[in-house]
Order: C-alpha cells, then structure tokens, then sequence
C-alpha cells in the first residue's frame, strides 16, 4: 500500500513539474497616472505593436504571461506620448515610474535589464568626458580658432574610438545575456565589419541567438555578405520617373554607380552639387549613375530631382524605409553609395566625393 502511495505521489510530481510553465509577472506604479490602461508592446518595422494590456487601477497594474527568450518591449500609457523601455523575461519584474518622466523608470527583476543598466552606466561615463570636447569645439569654432577645434576632434574621436572598444569588450563579457545582443544590434550592426560582427554573432550562446535582435543581426549580415565587394550586384527593377521599369542589369557593360538618396535627405541634397559635377565629367567615359530614391512623395521626389538638376537615371518604388532595392542592398542610412564595374562586380560601398570619383578613374582606364 505505502508503495502505492508513493508511486502515485510521485507520478503526481512528475505530472506537476512537466506543465509548469515560466511566466513573467509584470507589475507597478505610476505616478501621476491614476485609472487608464498600460499596454505592453514590441517593435516591428519601426512601430510598436500591441501584444498586451492592463487596466491601471489607483495607478496599480499588473500584467502576467510568457516569453520564450528575453526581449525588450515598451510600456505605454493609453494613447500619451513616450514609453517605458523593459528587458521583459519570465521572472517576477517591477516598474516603478512617473508619467513626468517615463525613461526614468526603476526597473527591478530582470537580469537582462541589470546587465543593460550596467551598459548604459559605462557609455554615460564616456559621455561624461565628451561634453567638455563638444564646449570647446563648439567655441573654437565661434572664435575661428582651426588648431584649438582640431585638438579638440582629435580628442573627442580618441574617447570614440576607446568607447567603441568598451562596447565590443561589454558584449563579448556577457555573450550568455540577451542584452548583449540588443547592444550588438543598436551600437555596432551599422558599423562593424562584416567579418567582425559575424564573429560576435558567433559568440553568442543558443539562447541569445534565439532572440529577436540576434535574428535580425544574422538576417542582416547574410543581406551584408550578398553584397559584399566582390560579390555580382543582386539585380533589381523599380520604375523611373515615367513610370517604365528599369533593371539595374540593364546596365552591364558600364561602370555603374547607384546612389541611395531622398529628397527630405539633407546630407543626399547637400552630396548632390558634387555628384552633378562629378558625372558631367565621367558620364561620357562609360560609368551611368542611378538614383534610388527612398522617397514616399513622388512629388517632392520629382522636384528634388528637378531642383538639383540630377540629369541620370532614377528609380524607386515610393516606399520610404521599405524600399525593395535598399532592403536588398542592406542600406540602413543615407547616402549611400555602390560601385559596380562593368561585369556587374561590386567594388567598393559608402565612399562618396574625391574617393568615389578616385575608384571611377581606375575602373575606366
């Protein structure tokens, strides 16, 4: 009987312990904000999205569930402006906050959140020590002073270039936490080297692969190494201004150059003088410029285009951010150049004035 009882005591444990489920419990208050609803939201494609919600009760909330791996979601307050940012994670999680103030918030229960507070605590050390250089700079340059406003760049650059380190020896220290990722996403994935960040991607455990901003870092270094120098340029057709589909392959046998840009773009428009003298020069040598425009207004597209006497080919889908081009070609800020010799080989990304014209010169001999 006793032995009975015992199987059954612990078939029971066993029942119990293979449907436990990790949750989060997402609980706190607000100050300044008595009655209203707290929504719990992620970002996708530059928007927050809805995923839960709470009603605030004496400016109390509580929201429970459950997360596969760790992910940063943003709190918001009904339709107000701003928003709590969060490393949501299956733990019991506490939000201290004021509506005054939301990027204030204390957050308390989350490891990964722990681990980024550290990060932000040591770039806020850095910052520290660049303000005073931005004052000098800033007065050098009110007072025409060239030697005091080139020390003072050196200087600010020197603190750069050793906080860059600070963040890539930070992610590499806490390869095993998802906010790793999340600062290996927002801090380096724009600059990096491919190379660089394939190794730090690499690093990283399962689990932090798992999450979404590691998802996105892989996603975009195999868009990267598509389109690395060396590789055939992906093809692609958008329409030109009359509304006829152009290929880039279209252009094979010319040195080609495409010029990611926008007319609400103020280093494009400011770029452009030089492009026009540069292609006025080079055009009738055998290299054809083409414009992809990451405009949504096909009227302000247009007049830019008019305005800046841009006389090459241009293209573009209207789609902004969303540009089907720029998404193939990993572009994530413009401008944004990428050369192409005649076989249809990229060459060279991002050079731009007397560099860019520089690699045109030695394509055409």
């Amino acid at each position: 009987m006793k032995k009975l009882l015992f199987a059954a005591v612990a078939i029971s444990v066993l029942f119990a312990s293979c449907n436990t489920k990790k949750t989060y419990e997402l609980s706190g208050k607000i100050e300044g904000q008595q009655e209203g609803k707290i929504y719990l939201n992620i970002e996708q494609d530059r928007k927050l999205v809805k995923i839960d919600s709470a009603d605030i009760v004496n400016g109390v909330f509580k929201l429970e569930g459950n997360v596969t791996v760790p992910d940063v979601c943003y709190l918001q307050v009904g339709d107000k402006r701003g928003a709590i940012s969060i490393f949501l994670e299956n733990a019991p999680i506490t939000v201290e906050a004021n509506m005054d103030n939301l990027r204030e918030a204390k957050i308390t229960g989350s490891a990964s959140q722990d681990v980024y507070n550290s990060f932000e605590a040591l770039m806020a050390e850095y910052k520290t020590k660049q303000e005073p250089i931005i004052a000098v700079y800033k007065k050098a340059m009110a007072d025409k002073d060239e030697v005091a406003a080139e020390k003072a760049v050196k200087e600010y650059e020197a603190i750069d270039s050793a906080k860059m380190a600070s963040v890539k020896t930070f992610i590499k220290d806490n390869s095993t936490s998802v906010a790793a990722s999340v600062i290996a996403y927002r801090s380096l994935l724009s600059q990096a080297e491919v190379s660089e960040m394939e190794a730090i991607y690499n690093a990283f455990s399962e689990d932090v692969k798992a999450a979404r901003s590691s998802v996105v870092i892989k996603s975009r270094l195999d868009i990267l190494k598509s389109v690395a120098v060396g590789q055939p340029a992906p093809d692609f057709t958008l329409n030109t201004p009359e509304g006829t589909p152009l290929s880039l392959s279209s252009l094979k046998g010319k040195v080609v150059v495409i010029d990611f840009w926008a007319s609400w773009c103020g280093p494009c428009r400011r770029a452009n003088p030089h492009m026009v003298e540069m292609y006025n020069e080079l055009s009738s040598k055998g290299v054809e410029f083409l414009g992809v425009s990451l405009d949504n207004d096909e009227a302000k597209w247009l007049k830019a285009i008019e305005d800046d006497g841009l006389i090459w080919k241009h293209v573009s889908d209207l789609k902004g951010w969303d540009s089907a081009a720029a998404k193939l070609y990993g572009v994530n800020s413009i401008p944004a150049t990428v050369l192409i010799d005649k076989d249809g080989i990229i060459v060279a990304q991002k050079i731009s004035g007397d560099k860019l014209k520089a690699e045109i010169e030695k394509l055409l001999k």
